[in-house]
């Protein structure tokens, strides 16, 4: 019995620019967004109320629709697969960019009514910025309530903050948060 040797695929010359959009897609949404919306809507999630399962549900539909809409026309089937496991790879590569860019902005959108969590300060500290002379400012906070809306860890606190906190170390802090449009938390500020 002989072989016949399938014909070569022929892949167009666009489709792995297209199959490439999972990625590039929520990079130009997160510069959009920034450009449209700047900081106006706040962003800063709190411990223990992150935006993981969303933004790989979102990575994983806008991989699905993309490759659906790639391969539509595109009968062979060694092409639908390289192109199924081409945008599955960039809509991996495109999850933190939903979880860490997009979503934290839209989930602060929309916030509940603000509410106060009591915290113990356990210390502060500063890290260097990369390539730039500033530094990070940061709180570790422990929770009192072990049912509380916020988890204990390092969070991110502005430099006036930490100021405050360094020089008066306060053992309470209230830490001001509110559920935003997707359910996570938003810290709104200290006190």
């Amino acid at each position: 019995m002989t072989q016949v040797a399938l014909p070569r695929p022929r892949i167009s010359a666009g489709l792995p620019a297209k199959l490439s959009l999972p990625f590039a897609l929520p990079i130009l949404a997160t510069f959009a967004l920034l450009f449209l919306v700047g900081n106006q809507w706040p962003r800063d999630i709190a411990i223990g109320s992150g935006l993981k399962m969303p933004g790989l549900c979102v990575a994983a539909l806008s991989a699905f629709v993309i490759w659906w809409w790639s391969v539509r026309k595109i009968q062979d089937r060694r092409i639908r697969a390289f192109a199924a496991i081409f945008c599955g790879v960039t809509g991996l590569m495109g999850w933190p960019v939903w979880t860490v860019g997009i979503l934290p902005s839209v989930n602060g959108s929309i916030l509940s009514q603000p509410s106060h969590v009591p915290m113990t300060l356990g210390h502060v500290e500063m890290t260097p910025k990369s390539k730039s002379r500033g530094f990070y400012h940061w709180a570790y906070l422990k929770t009192t309530n072990s049912n509380s809306a916020i988890q204990s860890g390092r969070y991110f606190i502005s430099e006036v903050d930490y100021q405050r906190f360094d020089s008066t170390k306060p053992s309470a802090v209230d830490v001001t948060v509110a559920q935003g449009l997707l359910g996570a938390y938003v810290v709104l500020g200290y006190e």
